[in-house]
């Protein structure tokens, strides 16, 4: 079974219908209800560990010891597994997170100006595979992880300056 991240730009007004619990999380997320559109949603699919681990050094594996003081982290190392928890709904992989607007601003600015020669000198498969990042092979191409891994990079890069300028809280989750 694959592992893949999802993100999606809400609304305060949303925010608190969820947060309150006056809708469960799994039916904002997956009903046809008409919560969401097609815009306020995004799938980086299995590259959220590999961009976790370029922005942060930290896979999903060992970022277990910082979970608890995630608080006193800087912004980028709450892009892919940051956030609190908005309920204790298990949608998929655990419950979903949230950023608040001001909290999306923050990790947009600690990537906005990320480039591709940036992120190709942090992304290091050796050092992803010493640290397990989730879903790398020992026998992974590094430039076709290097590809993958970018492309679903921009569009997250994208999404966070969305929702910055549509000043969105966002949730974030794993299914």
């Amino acid at each position: 079974m694959s592992m893949i991240g999802n993100y999606c730009k809400i609304t305060k007004e949303q925010f608190d219908l969820l947060y309150q619990n006056k809708i469960a999380v799994s039916e904002f997320l997956y009903s046809d209800g008409g919560h969401l559109s097609e815009n306020d949603k995004l799938d980086i699919d299995k590259a959220w560990d590999i961009i976790n681990f370029v922005l942060t050094g930290q896979s999903m594996m060992n970022m277990g010891e910082h979970m608890e003081n995630m608080n006193n982290l800087p912004p980028i190392f709450h892009i892919v597994l940051g956030g609190k928890e908005i309920s204790n709904e298990d949608i998929g992989y655990g419950s979903a997170r949230y950023l608040t607007n001001q909290e999306v601003k923050e990790c947009y600015l600690s990537i906005k100006g990320m480039t591709k020669e940036d992120f190709q000198k942090r992304s290091d498969i050796e050092k992803m595979l010493e640290n397990v990042v989730h879903p790398l092979m020992e026998d992974e191409d590094g430039e076709e992880v290097f590809e993958y891994s970018y492309h679903h990079f921009e569009a997250l890069q994208s999404f966070f300056e969305q929702a910055s300028s549509e000043d969105k809280y966002m949730l974030l989750y794993i299914n």
